[in-house]
């Protein structure tokens, strides 16, 4: 009976711990596929500014820790989608 209890014990704590994997991804890594980084996530910031980089349509994706990886359309003030012209003159 002792056996049998360690060994569902044991099972209990092989299923209760998980793999991870490491949210280190450099911007560059984020800039190959079909987005382009404009603003990754800092100290300050739990999430990245990206654009598509066919359409320019710009997006917000989250990395805080309840909604990691919420994919949001950022707007302009009459509902447009927000469109990325480039780097602003003095930026």
């Amino acid at each position: 009976m002792k056996k049998f209890l360690v060994l569902i014990l044991i099972s209990c704590m092989c299923l209760l711990t998980g793999c991870g994997q490491s949210s280190e991804i450099t911007v560059s890594q984020k800039n190959s596929g079909m987005f382009v980084c404009i603003q990754p996530a800092d100290g300050r910031h739990n999430y990245d500014i990206v654009y598509h980089k066919d359409t320019k349509v710009m997006y917000v994706i989250s990395h805080d820790t309840y909604n990691r990886g919420n994919f949001t359309l950022l707007v302009n003030p009459d509902g447009t989608p927000m469109i990325y012209e480039g780097e602003k003159e003095g930026e």
